[in-house]
């Protein structure tokens, strides 16, 4: 069985599981984002959360904003 690890998320701090070690299998592989949302979200968690992973609720929202 595969270790997943627990995070916080940085921007709400909400408890959520990371696959990173299985991308392509992680939550986070659900939220559909353009290239151009892409390069918004990583910037700012370049910027404001030290390049941490987000949690989905997270990732829309970003989404969201970078569309406006």
């Amino acid at each position: 069985m595969e270790k997943h690890a627990q995070e916080s998320c940085p921007r709400c701090e909400k408890l959520f599981i990371c696959k990173v070690n299985n991308i392509l299998e992680c939550d986070c592989m659900k939220v559909n984002l353009t290239k151009k949302q892409i390069e918004y979200i990583a910037d700012v968690s370049q910027w404001e959360f030290d390049g941490a992973c987000l949690c989905n609720n997270c990732l829309e929202e970003l989404k969201a904003i970078s569309d406006l």
